[in-house]
């Protein structure tokens, strides 16, 4: 279901780990982390404060 875009944890070159919050995602009223995958280092954020995203859309990058 879409989402809007409510908080953004981190920036490009922050070191994360499995787990950590990346971004905050706002939908029907709930808010929902997303969390990193894996340790690593965030290589691009593809959203902005405010966006709608769509399912299967690219919300950030980390390079293990």
């Amino acid at each position: 279901m879409p989402g809007k875009v409510v908080g953004i944890r981190v920036k490009e070159g922050d070191k994360v780990e499995k787990g950590a919050p990346l971004i905050v995602l706002s939908a029907m009223k709930m808010e929902t982390n997303v969390s990193a995958p894996c340790d690593g280092v965030v290589k691009s954020i593809s959203v902005t404060l405010k966006e709608t995203v769509e399912p299967g859309d690219l919300l950030a990058e980390i390079e293990p």
